[in-house]
């Protein structure tokens, strides 16, 4: 569809212009898109791999095709064959300094780990992206990476574009040693990749836990990483600058979020029952479940590999609960969906510290609340809280700006399922970023869905 030039499942020209319909009796197997997190990380540890890397079932979308263009303008050399890709990396310090500045579009991913990667080299490198990224802040991204020596030229709002001159062009890379007060994966992620090239042990401290699949691909590559946990909270990571990253070939599993949208459309809708199968299986990533388990949902995951598994899911009625704000940063890109399924449950659910939500691809926080009031739903909000009332039945027949938000385009389409008349969604180009195959999938368990103007289905 992006990476391997096909022509797409779904038509993007008219996927503006596509709606879901009250449906019931969602049932069937299905399987999942590639997790990706790890997509893009694999991308860009084979970029500074000394050798070549096999990476299989990578996500074809709209934001991992991004962080391909980017590591091939970086020096990657890649080969596209049907199921997996070929990456011959450059190794480690030895990114290329591109022609022309590498446009992003919409991955924050992909942006905020490059820019810690290429602040530890010698590259001179041009980050930008589409209006949506443009809008988010890469300061927390910017202060540890100059604390390294690399030189960041941008505006003093700190948002792209931002040029980066790498520490290593100046003759000196200084270990880093950050506290990471709010918990981020991307963030922690940047400064790991940005390390590797430091003149001795850098150590960044976080006090919630949050995704570790860069450390443990460097550690799988042979880069000295440890784990020093301080108390119930605290944790320090430590990491050595090296001189070489091994080659691993990696196959992704399937990506638990876009499962996580799959499922509340099964456990919302009557008479459903369906399987999805290949999901990454992660216990940190597949909090949302649990949380929907609290709440009554049928769900069953089966281990199957390794790191996979097959989730198992059924109608529901669901009953709310409160989420405390230990859970955000397992929760941070389903808390969009958690609140459809909450929409409609017994009770009141109560979502806690979801400041962070502020400052996704859009103002998720914001979209959440506006959204569901439009919709009809019953919903409030204090601080940096989300207080749902659920109801049994909710009106639609709204137009919700989704301000091109994969999550927030998502949620409202499935919410659509249950709604006594059809909500309509701008911007649901966005979601090929993550799940290009979103509709087809509905489609195929059995949702109804239409095109402005014609019936499709």
């Amino acid at each position: 569809m992006f990476i391997k030039k096909l022509k797409s499942d779904n038509n993007l020209k008219n996927l503006n212009k596509y709606y879901l319909t009250r449906s019931n009796n969602l049932s069937g197997s299905i399987k999942v898109p590639g997790d990706k997190s790890i997509s893009q990380r694999a991308l860009i540890v084979s970029l500074i791999s000394s050798g070549t890397t096999i990476i299989e079932d990578i996500l074809d979308s709209e934001d991992v095709y991004h962080t391909m263009k980017a590591i091939i303008q970086l020096g990657a050399t890649l080969k596209v064959s049907k199921g997996y890709i070929e990456v011959k990396g450059v190794g480690l310090g030895n990114l290329k300094s591109p022609k022309s500045p590498i446009y992003m579009g919409n991955s924050g991913t992909g942006t905020r780990l490059l820019l810690g990667l290429v602040a530890g080299s010698n590259a001179l490198v041009t980050f930008y992206g589409d209006s949506s990224l443009t809008e988010r802040p890469m300061d927390r991204i910017i202060m540890p990476i100059e604390e390294m020596g690399a030189r960041i030229v941008c505006s003093d709002n700190k948002k792209l574009p931002i040029t980066v001159l790498g520490a290593r062009a100046k003759g000196f890379t200084l270990p880093i040693n950050y506290k990471l007060e709010i918990p981020s994966a991307q963030i922690k992620s940047a400064i790991l990749l940005a390390a590797l090239s430091a003149k001795g042990t850098s150590f960044i401290t976080e006090y919630k836990k949050s995704r570790n699949y860069t450390e443990k691909m460097l550690s799988e590559r042979g880069v000295i990483l440890k784990n020093k946990k301080v108390n119930k909270y605290k944790n320090i990571i430590s990491v050595n600058g090296t001189s070489l990253v091994k080659p691993k070939n990696i196959k992704v599993p399937g990506d638990p979020s876009s499962a996580a949208f799959l499922s509340v459309a099964a456990l919302i809708t009557k008479k459903s029952s369906i399987i999805i199968e290949n999901v990454l299986y992660d216990k940190f990533r597949l909090d949302i479940f649990n949380i929907l388990k609290k709440m009554g949902a049928f769900i069953n995951i089966i281990r199957e590999g390794k790191n996979t598994c097959k989730i198992i899911v059924k109608s529901s009625m669901l009953k709310n609960i409160t989420i405390e704000s230990k859970n955000s940063s397992a929760l941070i890109d389903e808390y969009p969906i958690l609140s459809i399924a909450a929409s409609s449950a017994e009770g009141t659910m109560i979502m806690k510290g979801l400041g962070e939500l502020r400052y996704k691809e859009s103002d998720r926080f914001s979209a959440i609340v506006e959204g569901l009031h439009k919709s009809g739903a019953d919903v409030r909000s204090f601080e940096d809280n989300i207080i749902i009332k659920g109801k049994k039945k909710i009106k639609g027949g709204c137009i919700i700006d989704a301000k091109n938000d994969h999550r927030i385009s998502m949620s409202f389409n499935i919410l659509s399922l249950i709604t006594e008349e059809p909500i309509f969604v701008r911007g649901n180009k966005s979601i090929i970023t993550s799940f290009p195959d979103f509709f087809k999938n509905l489609n195929e368990l059995g949702a109804d869905s239409a095109i402005y103007g014609k019936q499709k289905n």
